[in-house]
């Protein structure tokens, strides 16, 4: 591995480790001082910070379905895990999505085998609908936008290589 790459894979292991601490430790510092259920008003009208032991996933959906929520997490891993090692040009862009998806899956995995539940706490005063999320959750929907556009760049790139294979065909 050039020196490079040690340096792009040196950022994602330290992103995956910074937000899984966040993660951990907001989790444990809420979950530690808040009764499930109870909040704490951080700015009024805007977000709160309100502990609950989720037994699904967002918005509550498969709540009870712990084993195939975990199982699903090992799949995910195994994926991203095998698209890393098989991608020959690894970008900034891919090292910075896939430590953002991989933190993200591991801070909600770990509480899964751990509690049996996510603890969540972010809770968006003005959009009571909006589903309690913690910065597992965060790192993931960062994480997918980040695979997006990283989809998005590779395939622009890919299919422009193409038109300039052909061109010279």
């Amino acid at each position: 591995m050039k020196k490079k790459d040690w340096l792009k894979f040196g950022i994602m292991m330290a992103i995956i480790v910074a937000v899984l601490v966040v993660d951990l430790v907001t989790k444990y510092v809420f979950d530690a001082r808040l009764e499930n259920g109870e909040s704490v008003t951080v700015i009024p009208k805007l977000f709160n910070f309100r502990i609950v032991h989720n037994y699904g996933a967002a918005w509550g959906m498969l709540a009870g379905k712990q084993v195939f929520l975990i199982v699903l997490t090992f799949v995910f891993l195994a994926i991203f895990i095998y698209y890393y090692i098989r991608e020959k040009n690894k970008s900034w862009l891919l090292n910075v999505t896939f430590g953002f998806l991989f933190a993200g899956c591991l801070g909600n995995l770990y509480d899964r085998l751990f509690f049996g539940y996510v603890r969540d706490m972010i809770e968006f005063d003005f959009w009571k609908s909006f589903p309690i999320f913690n910065f597992a959750d965060v790192a993931l929907s960062v994480g997918v936008v980040l695979l997006i556009v990283y989809l998005i760049v590779y395939f622009v790139r890919d299919s422009k290589a193409k038109k300039g294979n052909k061109k010279n065909d």
